[in-house]
């Protein structure tokens, strides 16, 4: 099947209160373990790659791979830029075919973020390319405190409003890269952005949430979770298991293990 921007049914699950689950891959093996989840489960899933990530492998090199991969499913995903700060960065991930991307200017004053995503918007919408932002900023480890800002219900609405974008990201609480015990979600907070604000709701450092908020946050409007520290998490036990293995067979306990828990995450999330 096409690769997708997902926007139909990520609408659809906005409507619906259910989730969809959004990945980050930092290698090929994670890319096989994500094409295998999909092809076992049947579920759509946004496969996220980063700039830093790309720039690693090279855009040539991954979407060679996510081709082979992805594009031969039975059901559709998304080909998602994940915090792409530059603009240069949302320009080749569309002349490489993502059908999804993500601005993050949640670190600029409000008009500079609704300036820079406006061009965005213009840029994807006409190629078919959805368009993922944040407003408020979810914090990550070695940033300056003072960028950290939830999400407030009438800015949200003033982004929403100005730029078009498909879906947004916002911040309630959720930090990027942390561990359970240190998030807490404002449930307030998020009903309120969730009653004005007429577009999708993305939640990002979903592998800091505790599984048991995952049926009350998507009751609350969330309709994507990212995850991506929990996936690398596996990637990084399985090596330090193996240290007197081959690659190749440490390679292939990695793909199998993230293809499992991708399963099992997409259980959880529609459960």
């Amino acid at each position: 099947m096409p690769r997708s921007s997902l926007q139909h049914i990520l609408k659809e699950y906005a409507h619906s209160q259910q989730v969809l689950l959004g990945v980050n891959a930092d290698n090929p093996e994670m890319l096989w373990g994500m094409a295998q989840a999909v092809r076992q489960s049947a579920l759509p899933l946004f496969v996220q790659l980063t700039p830093e990530t790309l720039a690693i492998w090279g855009y040539d090199m991954m979407t060679a791979i996510m081709s082979v991969l992805l594009d031969p499913l039975a059901t559709p995903v998304a080909w998602h830029l994940d915090h792409a700060t530059h603009l240069e960065d949302i320009q080749r991930a569309l002349d490489y075919g993502f059908t999804s991307v993500m601005y993050d200017g949640s670190a600029l004053p409000l008009e500079e973020n609704i300036r820079q995503t406006q061009k965005v918007v213009e840029w994807a919408h006409s190629q078919g390319v959805a368009v993922e932002a944040e407003i408020g900023h979810v914090p990550k480890p070695g940033e300056p405190e003072k960028w950290a800002q939830l999400t407030t219900p009438e800015e949200a609405l003033i982004f929403v409003h100005e730029t078009g974008v498909d879906s947004l990201a916002v911040a309630i609480g959720n930090h990027h890269a942390t561990r359970v015990a240190h998030t807490q979600i404002d449930f307030e907070r998020l009903s309120r952005v969730r009653t004005i604000c007429p577009v999708p709701l993305v939640l990002h450092g979903a592998s800091g949430i505790d599984p048991e908020l995952y049926t009350r946050l998507k009751y609350s409007g969330i309709a994507k979770m990212n995850f991506g520290t929990e996936f690398r998490n596996i990637w990084w036990r399985t090596i330090q298991d193996m240290p007197s293995h081959k690659p190749r067979t440490v390679q292939a306990q990695i793909m199998e293990l993230i293809a499992d828990a991708i399963r099992h995450k997409m259980r959880q999330l529609s459960s």
